[in-house]
């Protein structure tokens, strides 16, 4: 009796190892792979500093924030330690709403697989 509740695990267990596993196309870039640069102009190094530390440009290219956002996006990720010295930061907002902004088009998405396979 005290045995009961082997067999749930067990059967957990079992059909848990006897998962398909997913198959991914080996020529797909790994996620999170810089794979696009970030559009030219000024702004442009105070944002590969800034923001390509810790974010891909592909998130940064599939916003669309109005200068607003952008500014207290900058001001969430300056909190969070984001390299902008106080003197950079109105010119990083303008460079992000300017070619991220509600009017952006021209992001695409990547099919990526995932690290390690």
């Amino acid at each position: 009796m005290k045995r009961i509740w082997l067999a749930p695990v067990l059967m957990g267990l079992v059909s848990v190892g006897a998962a398909p596993r997913a198959s991914f196309d080996p020529k797909l870039p790994v996620f999170g792979a810089r794979l696009a640069k970030l559009p030219a102009g000024p702004g442009m190094e105070i944002a590969a500093r800034a923001c390509l530390s810790c974010h891909s440009s592909d998130i940064l290219r599939q916003q669309r924030l109005t200068e607003a956002q952008w500014a207290a996006s900058v001001k969430k990720m300056i909190g969070w330690g984001a390299d902008v010295p106080g003197e950079q930061e109105h010119a990083l907002v303008r460079y992000l709403s300017s070619h991220f902004g509600p009017d952006n088009h021209r992001f695409e998405p990547t099919l990526t697989r995932p690290i390690g396979r």
